[in-house]
């Protein structure tokens, strides 16, 4: 192992309209499968929202290697729709801990 902080290619775009969907469920996964859902958001976007929104807290919080930074901004840059939608994701990586 090289150490490398890549991860698989995104396929899924995470739009405004996701992220308005994770925050109606407070980031809760489990609320949001129990009350089913019409196929706008799938659970791949969701773990996406979580591994962006934790790799933002360590950026945001200096915790990451700048390796890391670099890795992040990348998949932020290709996973997002908008520079509003990333807006966004940083906001929700302030708002708490993961």
């Amino acid at each position: 192992m090289t150490g490398s902080f890549t991860r698989p290619v995104e396929t899924n775009v995470l739009t405004l309209a996701k992220l308005r969907i994770y925050q109606a469920y407070g980031g809760d996964l489990d609320a949001w499968a129990r009350r089913g859902h019409d196929g706008s958001m799938t659970d791949e976007d969701w773990h996406l929202i979580e591994r962006l929104r934790q790799d933002l807290y360590l950026v945001g919080t200096g915790q990451a290697a700048p390796e890391l930074r670099e890795a992040t901004e990348r998949r932020l840059q290709s996973a997002t729709d908008s520079e509003e939608t990333r807006k966004i994701l940083r906001e929700l990586a302030q708002r708490r801990p993961v």
